[in-house]
């Protein structure tokens, strides 16, 4: 079972990487994947996964969502003009 409850995360966490990776999609688009991973996490309870490891693998994606954007919005500014709270988020423990 441990075998298809990490195949399961691996599957979750890149639906959600694709999630926030695809900025041009419709409203309608959005609301129909936001629908499916939401179904997916309460899937999760089949492989026993707990609400603790769902919000770990939306935590990940969420930060590396923020990391990616806010250095591709900071390109070319001096990094003294960036306060630190934006340079450095909080990542998750």
């Amino acid at each position: 079972m441990m075998d298809k409850k990490q195949e399961y995360l691996e599957y979750l966490q890149a639906s959600f990487r694709d999630y926030f990776a695809d900025f041009e999609q419709s409203a309608i688009e959005r609301v129909k994947a936001k629908s499916f991973i939401n179904g997916l996490m309460v899937a999760g309870k089949i492989f026993g996964v707990t609400s603790e490891e769902l919000q770990q693998a939306l935590s990940r994606e969420q930060s590396h969502r923020v990391s990616d954007s806010t250095k591709r919005a900071l390109e070319g500014q001096d990094l003294i003009e960036i306060p630190a709270y934006i340079r450095f988020p909080k990542q998750p423990s």
